[in-house]
């Protein structure tokens, strides 16, 4: 297996209709894989594509007291 060589940044993950958080447990929200680990890559449609570029996750709530 070769070296991670791609670079995933904000990535969310497609739960039926709805998009998530990929990884709700990360502050930084940047991961690195090797391509030889991606299966498919595919134009999204103009929904899909209109709800991505308007996702904005929930910030966790800080506690201040």
């Amino acid at each position: 297996m070769g070296d991670p060589d791609c670079i995933l940044r904000e990535p969310l993950a497609i739960d039926g209709v709805n998009l998530k958080d990929w990884l709700p447990f990360a502050d930084v929200k940047e991961t690195v894989i090797r391509s030889s680990d991606i299966l498919t890559f595919l134009e999204p449609g103009k929904e899909l594509l209109a709800s991505y570029y308007s996702y904005k996750p929930i910030e966790p709530e800080i506690l201040t007291e």
